[in-house]
């Protein structure tokens, strides 16, 4: 078998290495990156914050009304007691108990506006909360199917790798060498079959000498345009 033989077998190890590392390289970057939960978290915290403050202002607003009622019911027992008698504390009563109704209406009003913006910031808070057991229970599906094709990669890289190291003896050091070289500048394929004629890398057209150059054992032929090293299967 010829060297390029040799170095193309061991291109199509690397390269089915350099696949499963890019698939690996990927799946990590998924597992790593928790934006869109970071996003979803905050989102529901803000929520939360806006419950809390709106739970507050309605029991503030409830506090005030009780308030305003006790104080009436006070003033009320006075009026009808008997035990106010002259006619200008009995009239000022009266008007105190007339101005504590007239304000406790307005103190109503502002128990319902609280009322209606904590049930509306409490049915916003559970949807936020939803979506966030929902995405976090998508995640955990998602990563353990990541971890499963994960952990299916490493073992095949592991393979690939032991087979690397078998085939390597085959190819001499300079061989190695000029292989190694070739990878770093054309992107990782340093080996380009032949196919109807063509480089399968670029797609240049080879004239039947270079072809029967490639089939030559005594040296390695490249192709003319992007300059990697063919092979004639």
């Amino acid at each position: 078998m010829n060297t390029t033989f040799h170095l193309y077998r061991l291109q199509q190890i690397d390269s089915q290495v350099d696949k499963a590392q890019k698939r690996l390289d990927e799946i990590q970057k998924i597992l790593d990156d928790n934006t869109e939960l970071k996003r979803a978290k905050a989102y529901h915290d803000k929520c939360q914050v806006a419950h809390h403050e709106t739970e507050n202002e309605l029991q503030k607003a409830e506090g005030d009304v009780q308030d305003r009622h006790i104080k009436i019911e006070q003033s009320e027992a006075m009026l009808y007691g008997g035990s106010v008698k002259n006619p200008k504390e009995v009239q000022d009563l009266q008007n105190k108990t007339e101005s504590l109704k007239r304000y406790l209406t307005k103190l109503q009003d502002i128990q319902l506006e609280a009322m209606l913006a904590h049930e509306e910031n409490t049915e916003i808070l559970q949807s936020a909360q939803s979506a966030l057991d929902k995405l976090k229970g998508e995640i955990i599906q998602q990563n353990s199917q990541l971890a499963g094709e994960q952990s299916v990669l490493n073992k095949n890289k592991e393979r690939l790798l032991t087979e690397r190291e078998v085939a390597l003896p085959a190819v001499q050091p300079d061989q190695r060498q000029l292989y190694e070289g070739l990878r770093k500048t054309k992107r990782g394929i340093a080996i380009a079959s032949i196919k109807e004629g063509s480089c399968s890398a670029c797609g240049a057209a080879l004239t039947k000498s270079q072809q029967q150059t490639t089939r030559s054992n005594a040296t390695i032929a490249y192709c003319p345009s992007c300059k990697r090293i063919l092979y004639d299967s």
